[in-house]
């Protein structure tokens, strides 16, 4: 298995369990993380009740999904 498809299932499986941040690190950089941060901190401004919010990063994915077959993110 390619390093790249590697790096796919681990990315995939961290996304479905948020369980260990650590594993996060292997795959995402810092300045990721604090965009992740600033998105949290606009739900809090924005006064979202945590199933709005999950919901809005769940459309903001599925969005994501849909303009990577347009666009290089």
């Amino acid at each position: 298995m390619k390093s790249v498809d590697k790096l796919e299932v681990a990315r995939r499986s961290y996304l479905k369990q948020f369980k260990n941040e650590e594993q996060l690190s292997d795959f995402v950089s810092q300045d990721d993380l604090k965009i992740s941060k600033k998105l949290i901190e606009l739900m809090k401004k924005e006064d979202l009740t945590h199933n709005e919010a999950y919901a809005s990063l769940q459309y903001a994915h599925n969005l994501l999904e849909y303009e990577s077959n347009f666009l290089q993110l």
